[in-house]
Parts: structure tokens; C-alpha cells; sequence
């Protein structure tokens, strides 16, 4: 049987692995800001931490159902394209809608009830398309059907490794030596950039066994 091309065999540009380990970061980052983002207009309380977090983790929910399903009918690398660029669009697009939304909301409702929206609105978006980046990234890598626990339990811990190191420095760091407005604009950008990069770099062919050839298509890598 001839080797499966994995992207840690790939020299050159990010792979499934950075690619997932980039979403998790810039989830992290995100929501460790979201609280600096939120306090202006509504404060910082159990209530902005509580609509952050559900808010948060039903753009988990619903952005990993919806991204496995769309990357069986799409091209997962297109899939990947669009989830980064659309997360980075709507990250950038959230610190508008909060300056907007923000003041509005908390001059007209408590916080009880004003956070649920602001977060529906500014955090829940960004959200829902990082979380189907890793989705779309098993399939993207995924060659032989009995490797699929070992790509998915392997591309989650590079997500769940993401994820750390996003809320170290997001928390220790970013918070202390940058602006808000700074890093949260700068994850959006950087989003952006990798999703065009997913989406114009030239596809890698993955090579399946003899008999994987002859049943089904070559695999494509980012």
C-alpha cells in the first residue's frame, strides 16, 4: 500500500492542522475580548459573561452541524475558504454592530435582557463559522475511512491547543500590552488572509491505496 500524503508531509503553507489550530486561537481570542467589547455599553457582570458564553457555544453547536453537512456537498477546501473569510468579515463587521447596537440596547432594557441580543448579534455570527472550520478540515484530510478517529481526534487537538494558547494570550497578553479594537480587528484581518490563502493556493492531491483509486476520487489537501 502506498503512503497516504498528509499535510505534515506538505513542506509548504499551513495544512488541516494550522488551519484548525488558527480557528481555535482566534475562537478563543475572541471570546476573551468579547467581555472588553461588551463593557462599555453593558457593563461586566455574571449576566455579559453568561449571554457571552451561551452565545459563544451555540455558534459551536450549530456552526459544526452545519459545517460537516455543507463540506459533504461542497468541496471542503472551499468550505474552509468561505468559513474563515466569513468569520473574519463578521468579526470586523461585530465591533460596528456593537458601537451601534451596544448603546441603543442598554438604554432600553436591562442587562437580563439586552445581552442575549448583543451577544446574538455581535458573537454568535463569528461563532458559527469558526466552529465549521475543523469539520470541513476532517473531511479536507481525511483519505481512508479507517483512519477517521485518528484525523478527528488528532485535528481536535490542534484545535483544543489553538484554543489554549489563544486564551493565554488573549487573557495575559493581548489584554494588557494592546488595544481592543487592535486585536480584535487584527484576528479578523488575519482570518480574512488565510481564508484567501485556502482558497488561491494551488490544491494538493493526497494518493489513496491501489484499491482506494479505483472506488472512489483523489483526496485534495489545502
Amino acid at each position: 500500500m502506498k503512503p497516504t500524503l498528509r499535510f505534515s508531509d506538505i513542506p509548504r503553507g499551513l495544512g488541516s492542522r494550522g488551519i484548525v489550530f488558527f480557528a481555535g486561537f482566534s475562537m478563543m481570542t475572541i471570546e476573551l475580548l468579547a467581555a472588553r467589547v461588551t463593557a462599555p455599553y453593558l457593563g461586566s457582570s455574571l449576566y455579559t459573561w453568561t449571554g457571552i458564553i451561551a452565545f459563544v457555544l451555540l455558534g459551536i453547536a450549530v456552526g459544526a452541524y452545519a459545517g460537516g453537512k455543507v463540506a459533504d456537498r461542497v468541496a471542503p477546501r472551499r468550505v474552509l475558504a468561505a468559513s474563515l473569510a466569513a468569520a473574519g468579515a463578521l468579526t470586523a463587521a461585530g465591533y460596528g454592530i456593537a458601537a451601534v447596537a451596544g448603546p441603543w440596547l442598554g438604554m432600553r432594557f436591562p442587562v437580563p435582557v439586552a445581552m442575549p441580543i448583543f451577544a446574538a448579534l455581535v458573537f454568535f455570527p463569528p461563532s458559527l463559522f469558526l466552529a465549521a472550520v475543523q469539520p470541513a478540515a476532517v473531511k479536507t484530510d481525511l483519505a481512508e475511512l479507517s483512519e477517521t478517529g485518528r484525523v478527528v481526534g488528532l485535528l481536535g487537538s490542534w484545535n483544543a491547543a489553538g484554543s489554549i494558547l489563544g486564551t493565554y494570550l488573549a487573557g495575559f497578553i493581548f489584554n494588557y500590552y494592546l488595544s481592543t479594537r487592535l486585536v480584535w480587528l487584527a484576528t479578523a484581518v488575519a482570518l480574512l488572509g488565510v481564508g484567501a490563502w485556502v482558497m488561491f493556493r494551488k490544491p494538493q492531491t493526497a494518493r489513496l491505496s491501489d484499491g482506494q483509486a479505483n472506488r472512489t476520487h483523489p483526496q485534495t489537501n489545502v
